[in-house]
Formats: structure tokens, C-alpha cells, sequence
């Protein structure tokens, strides 16, 4: 299965070649092929590999339709990778995540590899679980993402017609019992915070600029170093975070969300870009290139400084993004609006910060007793989170 460049008759085309192998009723092999030539002068590569993968999706089809029966979860499993290869499980999974899923399945699911994928039930699906945890001592959470790891590739299979005669994955609707503790993620005081912040400044810290940017806008790591000057707007005050840096593949992407956002510049913010940006000229980038980050290793540097200062509590770089959630909210401010600020797109994972910053239950026990409490004036709310750290620029 290739593209690659050929000439005939002194003209070059593209050569595309496809083989899919049928296993026919009897044992019977057969082969399913495509030989085609693309005119360089009317496609390039890249709609020559749009060709290549709409035709590999049909002939795994057509090969389908000879087998004329459902086929085993091993086959189903071999489809998945190929054709995930080529984004047609979805363009929003990243290939690290799907090989993660691939994985996962590959390591639980070897009793299924040689069953009618359609013949596997709701029973198979519980034992599955079960073996996760009982042998292979899977926590809570890995046995989560076993269930969407063969979810997923059950829905695909489906909406392939790769699998007859069913309609939900065979760990559809299963419950997982949540016995584990919960913890409270990490996350620094609002003290912490602007004792961090003034610690690296006062030292001339070369990840200052970073950590103040960061607790001041909620971005990602992947987020603020993939950030250009181009993408900030000094005069209407607004960051338009739309890329994120991939640490495995090297290179600018879309944003973890899947879409652009905008993030309002607050005045100590401006003050500190502007400083930056006299520092940084002509640089595309608006943060410099600091030795282990483009390896995603900033969340060490975190915690060495953190620990250098005193703070000995176990952080990462996203620790940082928690703090702005947390304590702007704690301010009084709109979770809808904070969520548009940051990127976040599921109030089910949002509720996380609701609760840390404590807003959800705020007030309910200011009138259990007055002889216990005394009424103290409400202060009037801050000009954004970045006032809650004293940010210097």
C-alpha cells in the first residue's frame, strides 16, 4: 500500500497500490488489488493519499461483503489500526491517543481476538472487566479506559457494517464500581501563588515570564509555547490561543479542544508582554525556547523552584491552569465565562475547580448563628485573577 512517484512514456504520475486479502467460505484466499495512475499536473501527493485511503475503505469493504459473515474481533482489530492510521476513526484522535486505545484493547481482549466479533455479549463484556481487575490488577481507572478503548472500536466497527446484527459495544452501559478514594488534585493557595510568582521575579527567573503568563490566563504548556506575537492583539487587549505545541510529533496543532479561543489581556498581563516583547524582537515566538521545555519537561523546572522556596507540595505544569480556574472563580467570577477563557468544554470536568474554589457552597452557613459569626464586608471584585498574585511585569 503506497503512493509514490513514477515516468512513463517520459510523463510522471503518481503510482497508488492497494491489496486487501479476502478469506473466502472453504479457506479459499483471494486478492482484492488496485493499480491506479494520477497525472501530476492535475493531482498532487496529498490528494493522491485522499484517493489512496478512500480507496482502501472500499476495498475493505468489498472484502466484507465477500466474506459474507461477521468477522472475528482479531480482523475487526487489524481494520481499526490500518484504517485509524489514515483518521477514518475520527480526525479529532490524535495517533498517540488511538495506539493508547489499541494497545489497551490488544493487552485485555486476547481471549476475543479468535470470536465473532458480533457473538461477543454483555457477559463477555463483565468478565472482561473483571479479569482487568482481578489479574491484572487494573485500578478504577485503567478499567475505564479499557471500556472506552473497546467502545470505541465496537462504534466504529458498527458504523463500518464490519459487525452485523448488533448495536452497542459488548462493555456498553457497564457499570464500573468507583471504590477508590478520591484526592484532591494538586493546586497552590492563592498565598502559595503570589509567593512563587515573586520569588522567580525577584531572582530573574527565565521561566518568570512563563509561570506569570500561565497562572494569568489558564493556558497549557503546549499553548503558551506554541504562542506568536501574531496572536496577540496589544490594542483590543485579547490573546487568540488557536494552537497548541504537540511534544510527541513536534509541531504546532490545533488546540487541545479542537477549536480557537480568546483570552482577555489584563492590565498587569499587558504590562508583562509588553516588557517581553522589547526583549524578544524580531523572535516569531513570544516565549524563548528554554532548554528541556520542547522536550515537555517544564513541570520539573516547576517543582525544583517550587521546592527551592519552600513549597514541597507535588505540582505539574497544568497545576498552574487549576490555580487560575480555582482562584478567579473563588473571586466571584461566571464559571461559563471562565470556561470560555480556558478552554474548557465539559462542565463535568470544569466541576472540579467549581468545588475546589469552594463557590458551590459558599454562603449556605452565614446564617447558622449569629453569636457564632459577625458579618464582614464583602470587598469589591479584583480586575481579573492576575490581581490576586501581585504579577510584576
Amino acid at each position: 500500500m503506497s503512493v509514490r512517484l513514477i515516468e512513463l512514456n517520459g510523463k510522471n504520475y503518481w503510482r497508488m497500490y492497494l491489496c486487501e486479502r479476502v478469506r473466502l467460505p472453504g479457506g479459499k484466499v483471494k486478492k482484492l488489488q488496485k493499480n491506479l495512475l494520477f497525472d501530476t499536473d492535475k493531482y498532487d501527493k496529498a490528494a493522491v493519499e485522499k484517493e489512496r485511503k478512500s480507496w482502501k475503505r472500499k476495498l475493505l469493504r468489498e472484502a466484507n461483503n465477500l466474506e459474507n459473515q461477521d468477522l472475528e474481533f482479531g480482523e475487526i482489530l487489524r481494520r481499526f489500526e490500518v484504517l485509524g492510521k489514515s483518521q477514518f476513526v475520527g480526525k479529532r484522535i490524535t495517533p498517540k491517543t488511538l495506539q493508547g486505545h489499541i494497545n489497551l484493547v490488544k493487552k485485555y481482549c486476547v481471549l476475543w481476538q479468535d470470536k465473532v466479533a458480533s457473538e461477543i455479549t454483555r457477559g463477555d463484556g463483565r468478565e472482561l472487566l473483571r479479569v482487568a481487575r482481578d489479574q491484572h490488577s487494573a485500578s478504577i481507572t485503567q478499567q475505564k479506559r479499557i471500556k472506552t478503548a473497546v467502545n470505541l472500536l465496537f462504534n466504529w466497527a458498527i458504523e463500518e457494517k464490519f459487525v452485523t446484527g448488533v448495536h452497542n459495544s459488548p462493555v456498553f452501559g457497564l457499570y464500573i464500581e468507583d471504590e477508590e478514594e478520591e484526592k484532591v488534585p494538586p493546586i497552590l493557595s492563592l498565598e502559595q501563588v503570589q509567593r512563587f510568582l515573586a520569588s522567580a521575579k525577584s531572582v530573574n527567573h527565565p521561566w518568570y515570564p512563563v509561570w506569570a503568563c500561565a497562572v494569568m490566563t489558564g493556558m497549557r504548556s503546549g499553548e503558551l509555547f506554541a504562542l506568536k506575537w501574531s496572536n496577540i492583539d496589544f490594542q483590543n487587549r485579547i490573546i487568540r490561543v488557536c494552537e497548541s505545541y504537540s511534544w510527541d510529533q513536534k509541531v504546532d496543532k490545533s488546540t487541545k479542544a479542537g477549536y480557537w479561543r480568546n483570552v482577555p489581556i489584563s492590565k498587569q498581563l499587558y504590562a508583562l508582554l509588553q516588557s517581553l516583547q522589547s526583549l524578544r524582537g524580531d523572535c516569531e515566538n513570544v516565549f524563548p525556547r528554554l532548554p528541556g521545555w520542547e522536550n515537555g519537561e517544564a513541570a520539573k523546572f516547576l517543582r525544583n523552584f517550587l521546592e527551592s522556596i519552600g513549597i514541597n507540595d507535588y505540582v505539574v505544569f497544568h497545576t498552574l491552569r487549576a490555580c487560575f480556574a480555582t482562584h478567579l472563580l473563588a473571586t466571584g467570577a461566571e464559571p461559563a465565562k471562565v470556561m470560555a477563557i480556558g478552554g474548557w468544554k465539559d462542565l463535568k470536568t470544569f466541576q472540579i475547580y467549581i468545588r475546589l474554589s469552594g463557590i458551590n457552597v459558599a454562603g449556605v452557613t452565614d446564617n447558622l448563628s449569629n453569636s457564632v459569626t459577625k458579618e464582614v464586608e464583602e470587598s469589591d471584585l479584583v480586575d481579573g485573577v492576575s490581581d490576586l498574585y501581585n504579577v510584576a511585569s
